[in-house]
């Protein structure tokens, strides 16, 4: 929590600021009330932006999936083809710059799918089955036509990996949409002080330290349980941009 007097952060239990020694017990009260009412106006402002995309998706659902299948699905597939173009045909390098721009362009749209969408993991899984698989189907068209060969990989290996390819782009999408539920957790107004803490986070945060007034515990335990989510958060960001990375250059890696 910060301190009204000289901005400084102090701890939620403190009587005194530590920077400037003003009494605090007086003003925490309001600062708690401000920060629950933030809390409050970010949650409902949520709801807000979910409950107009519904509508959209109700009221004009021919208008509002154009949008999002042209922004979401067709400028991404558009990208990456034009990547595999320029780095197979054009200058005929190495596939590790198709690799990971493979991995890069999808980035920004899984993050513009929850920022400016509001949609979620779901979306970003469903949005990126298809951004790869269109892509994917597309670079095997282009490999045929120049080269002479079937669209279809004709041996297990080739197939695995061009199946590999297509979850690297859908797991960096799925990396976007968890990098910005990150971004918007850690931003300091979207904090949860509204909702009730959970027993674990309750249990832990009474073995945590000295015994504190009831007020004292239950932001502790919302404390904990912020953090616990911020963790999770984190946690299946890298899982994801672990899951991309891996199955996008293993292939290449193995070689050298």
């Amino acid at each position: 929590m910060q301190c009204p007097f000289c901005a400084e952060e102090f701890n939620d239990e403190a009587l005194v600021c530590k920077s400037c020694t003003r009494d605090l017990r007086l003003v925490r009260p309001l600062l708690e009330e401000n920060q629950a009412l933030v809390a409050q106006i970010e949650e409902l402002q949520a709801r807000v932006n979910a409950a107009r995309a519904a509508e959209a998706r109700t009221a004009t659902p021919l208008t509002f999936w154009s949008i999002h299948a042209a922004v979401y699905v067709l400028i991404p597939v558009v990208l990456l083809l034009a990547a595999h173009f320029v780095v197979t045909v054009v200058l005929d390098t190495s596939p590790l710059y198709l690799h990971i721009a493979s991995i890069i362009i999808p980035l920004p749209f899984g993050f513009a799918l929850l920022w400016f969408s509001h949609h979620g993991l779901g979306w970003s899984a469903l949005d990126g089955i298809f951004v790869a698989v269109l892509s994917v189907a597309g670079m095997l068209t282009v490999v045929a036509y120049t080269d002479n060969v079937p669209i279809v990989p004709d041996n297990l290996v080739d197939l695995r990996e061009t199946a590999e390819f297509a979850v690297s782009i859908a797991l960096a999408n799925v990396t976007g949409n968890e990098v910005a539920l990150l971004v918007r957790r850690m931003l300091p107004r979207t904090l949860d002080a509204t909702g009730a803490p959970g027993p674990l986070a309750v249990l832990l945060a009474r073995l945590i330290g000295r015994h504190v007034g009831d007020q004292a515990l239950r932001r502790r335990a919302q404390k904990i349980q912020n953090n616990f989510g911020t963790i999770a958060t984190m946690g299946g960001a890298l899982l994801a941009a672990a899951g991309s990375i891996y199955t996008g250059l293993r292939a290449l890696l193995a070689g050298f």
